[in-house]
């Protein structure tokens, strides 16, 4: 059955990048991925573990988002969070600096890490295999047509924070993760409802374990050979 959209939001930064963190020079990619029976055929591997990034001058939000979609939180929207008893991620340790040259320290920040699962998109929305590697996993998905068909709730862990793939890098949230973030008026986040979503491109999003812990991947994906 699916759920009305109303129910969940998707959380994403602000639509102007203006103030979008950029990765450091440090960061780069595991090893690249080389196809065994496609010549050509090749992916980038896994992110290294954590993220470092150069923040823009002015005023650090609450929220600070990279280029990639990831999310960096400050320590009071943590504290909100184990206060409100909220579930479904995990946070990774991550290096910020200013890319000019400052005095003052940036506050610390902290890569939140989604780790509750909203399940494989249902047929209804759309979302279809298109292509599919048998050398080395590379996965394409169609776009999707029907994003207010996206979340199944019958699929759906209960978290506060899940993902549904292929759209690791789409965060969605709880009506009371909502109603947290606009009541205590958090700065950096954006609130959309499914169907308001532009989600007409493919998806092309390597392992479930490039986004989240290799155990808990092997955990959620394993039966659907997206580990």
């Amino acid at each position: 059955m699916d759920v009305n959209d109303t129910s969940f939001w998707n959380l994403h930064g602000p639509e102007s990048t203006a103030k979008h963190a950029e990765w450091a020079e440090d960061m780069d990619y595991e090893s690249t991925v080389t196809c065994p029976i496609k010549e050509g055929h090749q992916r980038a591997g896994r992110r290294l573990p954590n993220l470092s990034v150069m923040l823009r001058g002015g005023i650090v939000e609450d929220f600070v988002w990279t280029w990639y979609s990831e999310c960096l939180v400050q320590d009071r929207v943590l504290e909100l969070f184990k206060r409100s008893g909220f579930t479904g991620y995990d946070v990774k340790p991550a290096r910020a600096r200013f890319k000019r040259a400052s005095e003052r320290q940036p506050p610390r920040l902290r890569e939140l890490i989604v780790t509750g699962w909203g399940g494989m998109a249902p047929a209804g929305s759309g979302i279809r295999v298109i292509e599919r590697c048998e050398g080395c996993g590379h996965t394409v998905y169609s776009g999707c047509d029907n994003p207010d068909h996206l979340i199944d709730v019958s699929h759906w862990d209960g978290s506060d924070f899940f993902i549904v793939w292929p759209l690791p890098k789409f965060i969605f949230v709880t009506e009371r993760v909502a109603q947290a973030i606009r009541e205590n008026h958090l700065t950096g986040a954006m609130l959309k409802q499914p169907r308001e979503l532009d989600l007409s491109g493919g998806f092309s999003p390597g392992p479930l374990s490039y986004s989240m812990a290799e155990e808990r991947a092997r955990q959620l994906g394993a039966a659907l050979g997206i580990d």
